[in-house]
């Protein structure tokens, strides 16, 4: 077994410390004894130099006692866990210093397995800090802060060289709202780690040692048909060369970076940064999108608004035809926003609009969905072009909603509710911001998690795989860090705390 966590053993009695440390290396492989002190002075000192897991201390020693000793470290280190070690005579006194930061406390003589059952129940905490410190640590990293202790670093993650690849499914994050969803982040048990900016992102970060083929490329893939079961399109960037870990900032920077650059709406794509995929743009291609998008300028600045939608969707088709990347199209989706606001007296505000066209392109699942979508928002903006006319918003939205409640079993889009209720994708996503405050997909997702913890409430027993069918997630693995991510607990921690108040 490797050694994973660090124990400091303070004890001023020579005997004592080495009967500790004994059943530590023969009770406890798991642990490593990271350095012992003869005070808490001494302690101290070395605790600042290499932060432990674990401190275990005797109550009297010279210098500066037990107690005051893990009162300091709690002060400085509060995720280092304290154990302190008395005679019995001193029982009461370790009792009372469980408020001043001990976990624990263990009585003399010490018996090897009291020991054992304490390092036993510390374990499981010690794994959801380090699961904690190493999430935080990864989205720091993917957010390009470099590690400051390279040592520090592997203390969390496995020495070693690791493979990356990113997974979006659907469009880009929105550029206007970032709130769009829920940090996403792999599960304890999960070995390969896993970052999400959203709920449609998925970045993997893999050990080098867990691919036991060595070809990265065939695993990449099938994580990516796994992975856009339920979906629209998905693209994948991959990373096809190791790299230690103290390069990732870097190497995210770069997947991010072919990703925005890379999204086509509609299309599945996997691409590689060594350029096995790189596609060259032909400029005669990008050259007939901006014809026809002058065409569009044209009906714009002139009012032909009856002409208009036809010479949108010849455009769309283009991008179509070409696969222009989102970054492309939203380019000249915003051109024509800023036409239309320059020559129409537009009711609706600036900030409204925006939001509008976010949306329009976080949840198109095709070229066409996108057209429309677009030409229902600049509806809202030309008098003449007819808006789109809901008798009673409010009862409406309610309906859908109960619809959406009442069919959580099944893969809902955006899209797919619009074409159920005969209703915009634009108009429904604003009325999500009126009447609930939030996006459609927060609100999917919320209702889901809340039917899939009333589930486990009333049967804690139930497979979590099961649940997460019921509640529309095919993927246990995907369903388990949404449900993390909202709840804070990961569903077989809720379960079984649901259990027990049964």
């Amino acid at each position: 077994m490797i050694k994973m966590y660090k124990i400091m053993v303070v004890e001023d009695e020579p005997t004592a410390l080495n009967h500790v440390c004994m059943i530590l290396e023969k009770k406890c492989p798991q642990y490593e004894i990271m350095g012992t002190a003869e005070n808490g002075g001494e302690a101290l000192r070395l605790i600042r130099e290499e932060q432990p897991d674990i401190l275990i201390s005797d109550v009297k020693m010279p210098v500066m006692d037990g107690i005051q000793l893990v009162a300091k470290v709690k002060e400085e280190f509060p995720e280092v866990l304290s154990v302190i070690v008395s005679g019995y005579s001193e029982f009461e006194y370790a009792k009372g210093a469980l408020q001043s930061g001990v976990c624990d406390y263990l009585l003399k003589p010490l018996a090897p397995s009291d020991m054992k059952k304490l390092m036993d129940r510390l374990e499981p905490k010690l794994n959801t800090l380090y699961y904690e410190k190493r999430n935080r640590l990864l989205r720091s990293l993917c957010n390009g802060k470099q590690a400051e202790d390279a040592d520090r670093l592997y203390r969390y993650f496995p020495a070693g060289n690791y493979y990356a690849a990113i997974y979006r499914k659907n469009g880009l994050p929105k550029r206007f709202s970032r709130r769009t969803g829920v940090e996403i982040f792999s599960m304890e048990e999960e070995k390969v780690y896993i970052y999400g900016r959203d709920e449609m992102e998925a970045l993997y970060l893999f050990p080098e040692e867990l691919l036991f083929s060595g070809d990265f490329k065939g695993m990449a893939e099938r994580i990516f048909e796994r992975e856009k079961s339920g979906y629209t399109y998905q693209t994948a960037v991959v990373y096809n060369e190791s790299f230690p870990l103290e390069a990732l900032p870097e190497i995210v920077k770069k997947l991010y970076r072919r990703l925005d650059e890379s999204v086509v709406i509609g299309e599945n794509q996997v691409l590689y940064l060594n350029g096995d995929s790189q596609e060259c743009r032909n400029p005669g291609e990008e050259e007939t999108a901006k014809k026809q998008l002058e065409q569009v300028e044209y009906c714009i600045r002139y009012k032909e608004d009856k002409k208009f939608p036809t010479e949108l969707k010849k455009l769309f088709d283009i991008f179509r035809k070409q696969k222009s990347s989102q970054i492309y199209v939203e380019s000249a989706v915003k051109y024509i926003f800023q036409l239309v606001r320059n020559l129409y007296p537009i009711e609706r505000e600036f900030v409204d609009l925006e939001f509008m066209i976010d949306d329009a392109f976080y949840y198109a699942s095709d070229m066409d969905e996108l057209k429309e979508n677009i030409l229902t928002v600049i509806r809202q903006c030309i008098p003449d072009m007819g808006k789109e006319k809901i008798d009673n918003k409010e009862q409406l939205f309610h309906s859908i909603c109960s619809y959406m409640k009442g069919h959580m079993d099944e893969a809902m889009t955006l899209g797919s509710i619009c074409r159920q209720f005969g209703v915009s994708q634009t108009s429904l996503s604003r009325m999500f911001r009126t009447y609930e405050e939030t996006s459609f997909s927060n609100y999917l997702t919320s209702i889901r998690m809340k039917k899939a913890m009333q589930m486990m409430e009333q049967d804690p027993e139930a497979y979590i795989k099961d649940i997460a069918e019921r509640v529309g997630y095919t993927d246990q693995f995907y369903f388990s860090r949404i449900f993390r991510s909202v709840t804070g607990v990961c569903p077989k921690e809720y379960m079984e705390k649901a259990m027990l108040q049964i």
